[in-house]
């Protein structure tokens, strides 16, 4: 059961042993000046004098706001569903951001993969175009007609004249 409230009955008060009220004006300047509150629009003239504990009420020394006035943050602004969605919408945002770093890594080690195909290639067409020039090169083409019997010839035709 919850402890009295500060406009409760001194009977009641009593009974929890923690709140003692009394008339106004009966409690000294010395306790007046720590413990005075304002009375509430319920208070019949008695008022609190002192506690065993004090109470969250009595450390906090700001003046009370309204709750019209008071300001609100932008999470007491959202409501649970939107809060819901905007927690979705960034794990979203995250994962899809993920995939996409994953999805670049895969790509560069295939595009590293296909360089290094297209220049073993490369090297290998070079030295088989290389053998095939060296097997049909002047000089492979003059032998093999001297092997066969062919003379080589000062000219090769009549002679061409440009006018």
């Amino acid at each position: 059961m919850p402890p009295p409230s500060d406009d409760a009955s001194p009977d009641s008060a009593s009974r929890w042993g923690r709140t003692v009220f009394w008339p106004r004006g009966a409690e000294d300047d010395a306790s007046r000046a720590s413990t005075a509150r304002s009375p509430s629009p319920n208070d019949s003239g008695w008022k609190r004098h002192g506690t065993a504990l004090r109470e969250w009420d009595d450390l906090d020394s700001t003046p009370r706001r309204s709750s019209s006035a008071r300001e609100d943050t932008v999470l007491q602004g959202l409501s649970t569903g939107r809060f819901a969605l905007l927690i979705l919408l960034v794990a979203g945002v995250f994962t899809l951001y993920v995939g996409h770093v994953h999805a670049t890594s895969d790509l560069y080690t295939q595009l590293q993969q296909a360089r290094t195909t297209n220049q073993q290639l490369h090297l290998k067409h070079n030295r088989l175009e290389g053998a095939y020039h060296r097997r049909t090169g002047p000089s492979v083409i003059y032998e093999r007609a001297r092997a066969l019997g062919l003379r080589e010839s000062v000219s090769y035709g009549p002679p061409v004249h440009v006018e």
